[in-house]
């Protein structure tokens, strides 16, 4: 039976591969976002809002009553708490919220992080990791009579991906520019991809769960940094060039020139699904760079620029 979906924040990225997944299993989509980016799916319906106005979210929410909303744009407790004091709760049966792997305190814990273990202030994300842990404490305090399932991906990677990561390897390897790494470049990585994301939001919108289900959600596998470049040449058909770079001794930090941070981000997968190859994912997110313009930011470029120059 066709239901009334909301997806808050789903025009790109993994909004809009949640909401495509929806409406491909013939439910009514709607988005709320800012407008700002064309839906083009005549299937989808667009409420046009900015979130952190509460009148206006309200008068946009009064005369809707929907069945299942998953939240994947709320980054804290307040968007959290004007989403659900502008929603008619009577019919809805499930609320998906979107959190993140950065609520664990990777310092203090070992990988695999579990959902059992305890969250705290990440060093890495900082007030992203806490507004998420807020978000989700403030969450399993309400919609007594729904389904709350919270959801907590490491790195999400494919198609419309709006983060710099794929994208910017991609780019260095068409245009054979050395991939500054660093040394030995076996940090571990976990990802998950954009349509195995929205896939599992949508079986799990269909079962009867305990009123509060958490679940961590990644590929089984984690990848080194030097695998997952390798992985991401072969769906390029390109060859990397790596320049391993120590730049703690030089004064830099990983992120002038890298697009993560250089820790161990590894989950313990609490949910079996059917998981995308990497290397297929990969290949999309490939197709996807090819006729995407994007704007690399400039201030990497340039850190890449003078580290090269000056230590190789």
């Amino acid at each position: 039976m066709k239901r009334k979906v909301l997806i808050m924040g789903g025009s790109y990225f993994i909004g809009k591969s949640i909401a495509e997944t929806f409406s491909q299993f013939g439910d009514d989509v709607y988005v709320l976002n800012r407008g700002n980016q064309p839906l083009n799916n005549p299937n989808i319906k667009e409420l046009v809002c900015d979130r952190e106005d509460q009148e206006q979210l309200k008068r946009v929410l009064e005369d809707q009553h929907f069945e299942i909303i998953v939240d994947v744009s709320a980054t804290n407790k307040i968007h959290l708490q004007y989403l659900i004091e502008s929603i008619h709760t009577d019919q809805l049966a499930s609320f998906i919220f979107i959190s993140s792997s950065a609520v664990y305190d990777v310092e203090h814990l070992s990988i695999p992080y579990k959902i059992s273990d305890p969250l705290k202030e990440n060093k890495y994300w900082g007030d992203y990791g806490t507004n998420k842990i807020e978000a989700e404490a403030y969450l399993k305090t309400q919609l007594t009579h729904s389904q709350i399932i919270i959801l907590r991906p490491p790195y999400v990677y494919g198609e419309n991906n709006y983060a710099q990561r794929e994208s910017f390897i991609f780019d260095h390897l068409v245009h054979h520019r050395p991939i500054l790494i660093p040394c030995q470049g076996d940090t571990l990585l976990q990802f998950i991809y954009t349509h195995d994301l929205a896939k599992i939001c949508f079986d799990l919108s269909l079962k009867s769960l305990d009123h509060l289900s958490i679940y961590n959600v990644g590929n089984k596998k984690p990848l080194s940094i030097k695998e997952w470049i390798l992985a991401l040449g072969k769906a390029a058909h390109e060859d990397p060039i790596f320049k391993e770079f120590d730049y703690l001794k030089h004064g830099y930090t990983i992120r002038d020139f890298f697009p993560f941070h250089d820790y161990d981000n590894v989950l313990e997968i609490n949910l079996d699904f059917e998981e995308t190859p990497f290397i297929e994912g990969a290949r999309a997110a490939f197709a996807w760079y090819q006729k995407t313009p994007i704007e690399f930011k400039k201030n990497v470029r340039q850190n890449e620029e003078e580290i090269i120059n000056q230590y190789f």
